[in-house]
């Protein structure tokens, strides 16, 4: 009798094994912010399964929308996110005021790099504005304080003696709606973005007041940053998703696939594709190859941002908040397997 019972204990362990190693290859899922399409790319990168290694076996992503990059940090401390993507600012700011342990880890878009677009801040050719002195007194249209447009702004502004609240008032608008709120004159500048920027400025309504490349140079306008808990608990995990992630995005930027990467990205966005042609082309941001972010791109704001009042005080964003182990270990593996 005990025998037996020996037995079917062991049979029932036998039996339960696979389930509980199943449990165990369940994929970990990644819960990402992100704010501006086709920008930060996000919810798009994912929608070709057949380019990418090891998504729904390794991970899965959730996308989750977000006004702009500040309103991600409360979303991360309250650990409703794992990645978020971030400007400069904000990452200070996580850091500074939330207390948070997080690491930049790969690179979204750059701004003024040569050869490629910079972010426009547009009046309307009538409005009578000529210069940063002539918005003394005028609204500025932001899509949300703290995010990398917002920061030029301010920057810009500084350089120019003029002072937020003193000197001209910031509306929180989100940026499909800037150009409407230019010609309704509920706000006098605006950040807009292309294809829109090029298109308002072609009708010649529109002109460019400046852009951020005139404010604060060449940066890195967006990354994605992570929680440092999430990074060191998930690594191995990580380090497939990173490269699927690298893999998609050169997938998307290549101009071999140019057509369809554009048909896949006007779709989600209900776009025609003509209106996107300029995408992954010199009209667009920088994105670097292998995704690796310009860290020095990001102590720059960080120290600018300081330096106008925007940051109590400043932060060294390298080494201890950056964690380039994961882009860097993607770039060997999808070298090496392409030789």
């Amino acid at each position: 009798m005990q025998r037996a019972r020996v037995l079917l204990i062991a049979m029932l362990i036998l039996a339960m094994a696979p389930l509980s190693r199943g449990a165990m290859a369940d994929p970990l899922k990644i819960r990402i912010g992100w704010s501006t399409m086709p920008g930060h790319m996000i919810p798009v990168l994912y929608s070709k399964p057949e380019i990418l290694k090891y998504y729904g076996n390794s991970y899965t992503v959730e996308p989750i929308l977000f006004r702009g990059s500040s309103p991600q940090i409360s979303a991360m401390a309250a650990n409703e996110i794992d990645m978020a993507a971030f400007a400069p600012l904000v990452l200070a700011l996580s850091v500074l005021n939330a207390r948070l342990d997080v690491r930049v880890v790969a690179d979204v878009i750059q701004d003024g790099v040569a050869g490629h677009h910079t972010e426009t801040f547009l009046v309307r050719s009538d409005s009578g504005i000529n210069s940063v002195a002539d918005m003394k007194g005028k609204r500025v249209g932001t899509n949300a304080v703290g995010s990398a447009s917002d920061t030029a702004v301010k920057a810009m502004f500084r350089k120019n003696g003029l002072l937020e609240n003193r000197d001209y008032s910031t509306v929180e608008v989100a940026f499909p709606n800037i150009p409407a709120m230019l010609d309704e004159h509920k706000i006098d500048m605006g950040t807009v973005l292309q294809p829109m920027s090029a298109k308002l400025r072609a009708t010649g309504n529109y002109k460019t007041l400046f852009t951020a490349k005139d404010a604060v140079g060449q940066q890195q306008l967006v990354f994605l940053a992570a929680r440092n808990d999430f990074l060191t608990k998930n690594r191995a995990a990580l380090l497939d998703f990173f490269e699927d992630h690298v893999r998609a995005m050169r997938w998307f930027t290549d101009p071999a696939n140019h057509q369809e990467a554009v048909a896949i990205i006007a779709k989600f966005m209900k776009q025609s594709p003509d209106d996107l042609a300029y995408l992954f082309t010199d009209q667009d941001y920088f994105r670097d190859p292998y995704l690796i972010p310009n860290v020095p791109g990001i102590q720059s704001i960080v120290d600018v941002s300081q330096q106008i009042g925007l940051l109590p005080q400043r932060i060294e964003v390298a080494p201890k908040y950056v964690d380039l182990s994961f882009v860097e270990e993607a770039k060997k593996r999808l070298t090496s397997q392409a030789k």
